[in-house]
């Protein structure tokens, strides 16, 4: 899966964009007030040197401002790593004091602390620390409890989804036929709802499933008793000509439910394949012998080749369109032929009225005009989806009054 289309991916991302939306609203919201501060410190420094410069003795009175909360910096690589800061273009000058006293005057920040410079060309410059004090837990917290609630929102809703993935893998052994699969949840979510949900419905398929397959067992069983019974009947009849006709009429119906037994597993998606290498001669053969009382009606030709099938599956396919082949020619006759891509099975007779497709679907020839299936009817049911199974195709062409039904290796 991509990752643009997970939600987990999606979900993580909002998140990120809401963070970092966040952090610029905190980034420009401590930009400005620290740009406030400041102005504000430069201005209430700008008063108290005024109010404490002595005009009588011509200098500031440390004293006033060291009562008014200003600290003179006197260590000199203090100093002077405070002069090395970022300074305004001008400093203020204070215009109010005699003009040979007049002092530059401005502020700076270190992050920590801000300080009043005082330049005058006759004496050095004084750098004062001013009351200033950033109050950093305060200024943190909000920020701290912002961020950590979204990243509790955030862990809190994948932790929702996250269930969602064990969910896929609960349904994808489902859909492969492990009916043995348990999704309950006991939160209180939609997810939650949706496992338990879809958990009920696995109990009630598989329960349908257990159903059915007991009947099929049990169905089988009594279908079958009588036919070995009949079987043995058969055996005890003199005339041999009545026994050859017992024999084949209890093979035919013994064939019938082997037929009906791979419906029940087709519609349930539950037939298995046994894939191995067996001779094109031998699946005929074994379809042949099936169809035993109609051989004589059946010509074969065949090029040797040596095909990747389920033996029993794939001698059932030929069988039907042999079988079906015979019903519907007009003369009686079908044959076989094939080539190291195809194998064709043809018949002389009337073209179909519908797509080959349609003919694949069970019960589809029910009230038909055509002539029905012999047996259960789902001939071509079976032969359609075995060829799917094995990852072949079956078309249909028309070539005269033939019809060529031919399987794509």
């Amino acid at each position: 899966m991509s990752w643009h289309h997970s939600i987990i991916a999606k979900i993580s991302l909002i998140f990120a964009l809401a963070l970092l939306g966040i952090g610029a609203v905190f980034i420009s919201l401590a930009s400005h007030e620290r740009e406030n501060n400041i102005k504000s410190m430069q201005d209430y420094s700008h008063v108290a040197i005024r109010s404490a410069f002595d005009n009588g003795k011509k200098k500031l009175d440390f004293e006033k401002l060291e009562e008014m909360g200003f600290n003179l910096i006197e260590d000199k690589e203090q100093k002077e790593k405070i002069l090395l800061l970022p300074k305004p273009p001008k400093p203020f000058p204070m215009r109010h004091m005699e003009e040979r006293f007049k002092f530059g005057f401005y502020t700076v920040y270190d992050g920590a602390s801000i300080y009043a410079i005082l330049q005058n060309r006759e004496s050095e410059t004084l750098v004062l620390q001013t009351p200033y004090k950033k109050e950093l837990f305060p200024r943190i917290l909000f920020p701290i409890l912002t961020f950590s609630f979204m990243i509790f929102l955030y862990i809190g809703t994948i932790k929702s989804i996250l269930p969602l993935k064990t969910l896929r893998k609960k349904i994808k052994l489902f859909a492969d036929g492990n009916y043995d699969i348990e999704c309950t949840s006991g939160k209180k979510d939609e997810i939650a709802a949706l496992a338990n949900e879809f958990d009920s419905a696995v109990k009630k398929i598989k329960s349908l499933r257990d159903s059915r397959q007991l009947f099929l067992r049990n169905i089988m069983h009594e279908l079958k008793t009588p036919i070995t019974k009949g079987k043995l009947a058969s055996e005890m009849i003199e005339d041999a000509t009545y026994t050859s006709i017992l024999q084949n009429v209890f093979k035919r119906q013994e064939v019938l439910l082997e037929e009906f037994s791979r419906i029940e597993k087709l519609s349930a998606d539950e037939l298995k394949l046994d894939m191995q290498n067996y001779n094109i001669e031998d699946l005929v053969d074994f379809a042949l012998d099936i169809l035993e009382d109609k051989k004589e009606h059946i010509t074969v030709h065949l090029t040797p080749i040596s095909l990747h099938v389920d033996f029993e599956l794939f001698g059932v396919v030929l069988k039907n369109l042999l079988d079906n082949g015979i019903n519907y020619a007009s003369d009686a006759h079908v044959s076989i032929t094939n080539d190291t891509k195809t194998i064709t099975v043809s018949n002389k007779g009337n073209p179909l009225e519908f797509p080959l497709e349609r003919y694949g679907e069970p019960y589809f020839l029910e009230g038909k005009k055509q002539k029905s299936f012999r047996g259960l009817g789902f001939g071509l049911f079976i032969t359609w989806h075995v060829i799917r199974l094995h990852g072949m195709k079956i078309d249909y062409q028309r070539k005269g009054d033939m019809n060529h039904f031919v399987i794509k290796l």
